[in-house]
């Protein structure tokens, strides 16, 4: 991969590097592989060989699980500065069972295993990043269980909302943008939804004054609102 200082601090902002100097990094950085995937382009497909750790240099990409009928759910979203593909690479001819879709023209970097456990082996620090990292990963799925059995549509919807905002939010007018196009499929998706409740409670968070929406960006404007919507929200 061709290194560049911008590409190197989205590396060391990405787990498992958090806690690795440029210098420790450096003798790494030749089995790295670059590619670029446009908006809608495929990194990977379900099914794919787990072979590799992902990384996100620039823009963001969404996990794609998808069921013999064709019909897709969104298990999850991840920006600049953040690593993918964690789970299914320890484990013994793994296959990929998501496919993973870039939301706008994305640059990815791309670590094969052995390199990387070679690494993780000399880098104490590293090892243990990558096991947080993969706990959380495993905390997140378990999350979504937890919210599909004991909230409603609308509290799944603020929680995911107020989620996104807390990672990736950017400051513009009174609230915190999302900082890329999140379509009522994808976040349907990331809340186990159909599309059109997912409307709905979009709507009705508009009309409370929670979020806004601008140019297909969502604005979260009330993070207490969203909050105390999750919060009441339980199934009966």
């Amino acid at each position: 991969m061709k290194t560049t200082p911008e590409r190197v601090r989205a590396l060391l902002r990405a787990s498992p590097f958090q806690d690795v100097s440029p210098a420790e990094l450096e003798p790494l950085l030749p089995s790295f592989q670059h590619h670029h995937c446009d908006a809608g382009k495929f990194a990977w497909r379900q099914g794919d060989a787990a072979a590799d750790l992902w990384f996100v240099l620039e823009g963001q990409v969404q996990a794609v699980q998808t069921n013999v009928n064709g019909g897709q759910i969104v298990t999850g979203v991840v920006g600049a500065g953040e690593s993918f593909g964690h789970p299914a690479l320890f484990a013994p001819h793994a296959r990929r069972i998501v496919s993973i879709v870039a939301l706008v023209p994305t640059d990815l970097a791309r670590l094969p295993r052995e390199p990387l456990l070679d690494f993780l082996e000399k880098h104490p620090a590293a090892m243990r990043r990558m096991l947080e990292s993969m706990s959380t990963v495993m905390l997140s799925l378990s999350s979504l269980f937890t919210q599909v059995a004991f909230h409603d549509v609308r509290g799944r919807i603020a929680f995911q909302l107020l989620k996104l905002a807390d990672e990736y939010g950017q400051p513009v007018g009174g609230g915190l943008r999302i900082p890329f196009r999140l379509s009522q499929t994808t976040l349907a998706g990331l809340v186990a939804s159909s599309r059109e409740s997912t409307n709905r409670a979009l709507n009705a968070f508009v009309a409370s004054g929670h979020i806004r929406q601008e140019l297909g960006y969502i604005v979260v404007l009330d993070r207490d609102g969203l909050r105390q919507t999750f919060s009441g929200t339980a199934v009966n």
